[in-house]
């Protein structure tokens, strides 16, 4: 299973993340940008766009977060030996677990968002 060059694994991997982070960094920066705005409309357009930013980071991250995760189960003991010396694929276990806290990170970044749209939903129920 294991790929003929896992450097090249590893650098999508970390080009998933960083197209995370940008995509996470854009939807503050729109949601900042929101605050700019008189109509009360746009802002909330805006705010809406930068949920909308959150989740698609989410969804890019998890989507290569779980992929590392497989690469590395899938991995027999003879692929594991086969490696170059250069490839330690027990330090490439804490870039899964980065990966797992900036999708947290981002997961909090979308309930805050739509927090106040939570709120407001609770309050027409009340």
């Amino acid at each position: 299973m294991f790929s003929n060059n896992p450097q090249s694994f590893m650098n999508g991997f970390l080009s998933g993340m960083r197209n995370s982070i940008i995509t996470v960094s854009l939807g503050i920066a729109i949601y900042g940008f929101s605050r700019s705005f008189k109509k009360k409309s746009s802002r909330t357009t805006m705010k809406r766009l930068s949920v909308l930013m959150y989740f698609f980071s989410f969804m890019v991250i998890l989507n290569t977060t779980l992929l590392l995760r497989n690469y590395l189960s899938s991995l027999t003991e003879n692929e594991k030996n086969k490696m170059p010396k250069y490839i330690v694929i027990k330090q490439w276990k804490r870039y899964e677990y980065l990966g797992w806290l900036f999708t947290v990170i981002t997961f909090l970044f979308i309930s805050l968002g739509l927090g106040g749209d939570i709120i407001n939903i609770f309050k027409m129920l009340i």
